[in-house]
């Protein structure tokens, strides 16, 4: 902590840490906040050749319900939350035509001109289901052909609100800290980020945005009856704000930086996040063809939720929304077309949760399911580690929700 804090201080100062004999990566680990918990690893299937699921299943995981069924069913979304409101919708649909999926599940890839019309019926569905104060985020990135970028992820924004009647809040950005796939167009960069729309039914939402806050030595204040804010953020950044009591020695190059600061407001405190989060590709997940990391979900269940509340993801994938939600204390409802990947879902979420699934019709267990099914003993056991992949993930710590100053340890400031 002392060397991290040492170095710290010496790039603040301008000093090029370069020319000390690290490499990039060992500042980096050398430099890193020692509060984050270590990286741990889940396990995550590979989706079985027979699965213990069927069409039309419901199951009950503890508070967490999963429904093999096309979530452009709105009779299947009904049977998923049975009365329940959803508080929250995390979701990343089939990308137009781009992406290889289980074959066995039905579901053939979407022609972008189709696309619109597709996704009608899963906006509809959500709707049916989402509570008037609830906030629906949905992940989609368009392709490129013929050396332009296809335009029906910008056709589906604009249907959600001049069609569909949603509230366009935001475009959030996912940048990708690997900084994306390495690609060597002839007119155009790599992939580094996806686009996240924010869509909610009305203004007044839930939203706590400290809850995924960082320290940060250069808050402002926020009121709504701030006169000088024009576009309803509140800021307050004029005028002094504290004591100059314990400032620095008049005359000083810290007294005119910590005068600044009490003449615009600025002071130490919890700091919003941007509109920029930061995280890592997940390379697979059970072998999912468009897996996202379980930092997107954790920030807006975070944000937007309170503990005990619905979170609802139409195309639950390999189910990285439901076991986010279960972490943070909320029930995760979900549905996932696939009945090889709801298998995927269960046996993650048992390796979780510890809880053991049970059919909402009979009442069987998953074990007792697939020996009913004549599913073979080693399928339906659970993990194995010749049917599973490894992911980074940080069960305890929080994620990194856009660019953070760096923390200076030795005097509790960051800089």
């Amino acid at each position: 902590e002392v060397l991290a804090a040492e170095l710290a201080a010496l790039e603040s100062d301008g000093f090029d840490l370069g020319v000390i004999g690290f490499t990039e990566h060992e500042l980096a680990d050398l430099m890193a906040d020692p509060e984050e918990a270590p990286a741990a690893e889940e396990e995550v299937p590979l989706p079985p050749a027979k699965a213990v699921t069927m069409p039309g299943d419901l199951w009950l995981i503890g508070p967490h319900r999963l429904i093999c069924g096309d979530c452009r069913d709105t009779s299947v979304v009904a049977k998923l939350f049975d009365g329940r409101r959803a508080n929250a919708v995390v979701t990343s649909p089939p990308y137009a035509t781009r992406r290889e999926y289980d074959p066995a599940s039905g579901f053939r890839p979407v022609a972008p001109e189709d696309y619109v019309d597709w996704y009608r019926d899963v906006a509809a569905g959500i709707a049916s289901v989402l509570a008037d104060d609830g906030s629906y985020f949905l992940n989609i990135k368009e392709h490129a052909d013929d050396g332009q970028r296809s335009l029906y992820v910008k056709d589906l924004t604009l249907a959600h609100v001049r069609q569909w009647g949603w509230r366009l809040v935001d475009e959030l950005c996912w940048r990708k800290t690997d900084d994306g796939v390495p690609g060597g167009w002839n007119n155009r960069f790599k992939n580094a980020w996806e686009p996240i729309f924010h869509f909610c039914p009305q203004a007044d939402i839930k939203f706590h945005p400290y809850a995924v806050g960082h320290r940060s030595e250069d808050c402002f204040d926020y009121s709504p009856d701030n006169p000088k804010s024009t576009s309803g953020s509140g800021l307050l950044g004029t005028g002094p704000r504290g004591s100059s009591a314990s400032a620095p020695p008049q005359g000083s190059q810290e007294w005119g930086h910590m005068r600044r600061k009490l003449m615009d407001g600025r002071h130490e405190g919890m700091a919003r996040p941007s509109n920029v989060i930061e995280a890592k590709t997940e390379s697979s997940q059970g072998n999912h063809s468009a897996p996202f990391p379980r930092a997107i979900p954790e920030f807006f269940i975070k944000a937007f939720s309170d503990p005990g509340d619905v979170i609802f993801d139409p195309f639950l994938g390999s189910g990285t929304t439901l076991v986010a939600a279960g972490a943070l204390d909320r029930a995760g409802y979900g549905c996932a077309i696939s009945p090889a990947y709801c298998d995927v879902i269960l046996r993650r979420a048992m390796d979780a949760f510890g809880v053991t699934p049970a059919l909402a019709t009979t009442g069987e267990t998953f074990t007792e399911a697939a020996r009913a099914r004549e599913v073979p003993t080693d399928v339906a056991a659970g993990l194995r580690a010749a049917d599973s992949k490894s992911i980074r993930r940080k069960p305890n710590g929080m994620p990194c929700y856009g660019p953070q100053r760096k923390r200076r340890e030795s005097v509790g400031q960051t800089v």
